[in-house]
């Protein structure tokens, strides 16, 4: 059974300047189908595809990432016990249902140039079948040298020039619903969905994508 979560990136620059401050953009999901999902667990990175063990050369080392909470009108790093800044709430989404979570992004100035990506993970379980489902939205974009003119950033485009798979795009007006709770707070039962977004990254996201769920297990 194929996911019925559909996800996309909107806003991210397609060149951003290291050390140039924070940058906003919208993860958007949508469930096209007429049943509930129930509980989607989130997740979001921004890394690059480095294959060496040294820190000092993966993008995620500088990248710090915030998601908007409407509840609290409040930024959150996304920084929890268990995934260190990898996994970072959930919520609920009904049928024919959209949620836009607002995050933002910080690229301090040690980071790498060079070629970068944003990945949004969404994963909840099919209860009827009982199996983890999960999505993915997977942009490119540029980091560029601390004091480089960027007059024209563009947009960050969807990895290998494809949009995402799994359905329409998203339409119409979305709900802004906050990204509430952790791991830890809902309890043993929330570790299906979450092994679930690990092992979707490792299967959809490429090299970079697993290089990245391998360091943020390691340092949990």
């Amino acid at each position: 059974m194929d996911s019925q979560l559909e996800l996309s990136v909107s806003g991210l620059p397609g060149k951003i300047v290291a050390g140039s401050g924070r940058h906003p953009f919208k993860l958007t999901a949508a469930n096209h189908s007429d049943k509930a999902l129930g509980t989607v667990q989130w997740l979001a990175a921004v890394d690059n595809d480095s294959m060496s063990d040294d820190e000092r050369t993966w993008l995620s080392t500088y990248a710090k990432i915030e998601y908007y909470d409407p509840a609290t009108k409040a930024w959150d790093s996304i920084a929890d016990d268990f995934g260190n800044g990898f996994y970072f709430g959930q919520t609920e989404l009904g049928p024919k249902e959209t949620v836009d979570i607002k995050l933002r992004v910080d690229i301090t100035s040690k980071a790498p140039a060079g070629d970068g990506f944003t990945l949004g993970l969404g994963g909840y379980v099919d209860s009827e079948k009982n199996c983890v489902h999960s999505s993915f939205a997977l942009y490119e974009f540029t980091v560029l040298k601390p004091g480089s003119s960027n007059d024209d950033p563009g947009n960050a485009k969807p990895g290998d020039g494809k949009a995402p798979a799994g359905g329409k795009q998203p339409q119409g007006g979305a709900k802004e619903i906050p990204a509430t709770g952790s791991l830890a707070e809902t309890g043993s039962g929330s570790a299906l969905p979450m092994i679930g977004l690990v092992g979707g990254v490792a299967v959809v996201a490429g090299a970079g994508a697993v290089f990245t769920a391998r360091r943020r297990r390691t340092q949990a």
